[in-house]
């Protein structure tokens, strides 16, 4: 298993700060995904970025992440995603775990109880609050084909809607898109 954290967007919300260099906590906004997938069993993980001068850049390569930059990432979320299926492609993996750097509630319990669920049923498996569902996801590998041929920034919608499912505890796939946001959770 590879996992792609994706912190290529534009948090055009925020205004012309990065969103992800953002204090939640005490640390960068953009950390704590990659914290939460720092224990689990993986043979590479990837953040996709838009700059490899990234604020959380020095960050993510202690927490043993590679930077990629996307250099089509105002294509949006599908084009960081045929990025890093393509990488875990080359990579021979077998499966892709794919996190957004904007969710920092995602737990290590979380990641491994999908990984878990991975490894007993295969094909996709993602989150669940409720009646989202939503990434961290894990795709093997016969779907990586599918996520290379995405467009726009709907992301792996189609995909995630075949996935059997992981509850995460009530709130924590939140993701930060707005600066009302990032005050309201990070109390």
């Amino acid at each position: 298993m590879v996992a792609a954290l994706l912190a290529a967007g534009r948090s055009a919300r925020f205004g012309a700060a990065d969103k992800l260099a953002r204090d939640f906590r005490g640390v960068p906004l953009g950390l704590h995904a990659a914290r939460a997938l720092e224990t689990v069993d993986l043979t590479r993980h990837w953040v996709i970025v838009r700059d490899a001068a990234h604020p959380c850049a020095q960050g993510w390569r202690a927490a043993g992440f590679e930077l990629v930059v996307n250099p089509q990432a105002d294509e949006g979320m599908g084009a960081s995603l045929r990025l890093a299926a393509r990488l875990a492609d080359e990579a021979g993996a077998d499966s892709l775990l794919v996190c957004l750097a904007d969710m920092p509630l995602v737990t290590t319990a979380h990641i491994a109880a999908l990984a878990g669920a991975w490894r007993a049923r295969g094909g996709v498996v993602a989150s669940r609050d409720g009646a989202l569902v939503s990434p961290p996801a894990i795709f093997a590998r016969e779907h990586f084909a599918a996520l290379a041929g995405l467009a726009g920034d709907r992301g792996a919608k189609a995909l995630l809607g075949q996935a059997g499912l992981v509850d995460s505890p009530v709130g924590a796939l939140a993701d930060i898109d707005d600066p009302a946001t990032l005050a309201r959770l990070a109390r």
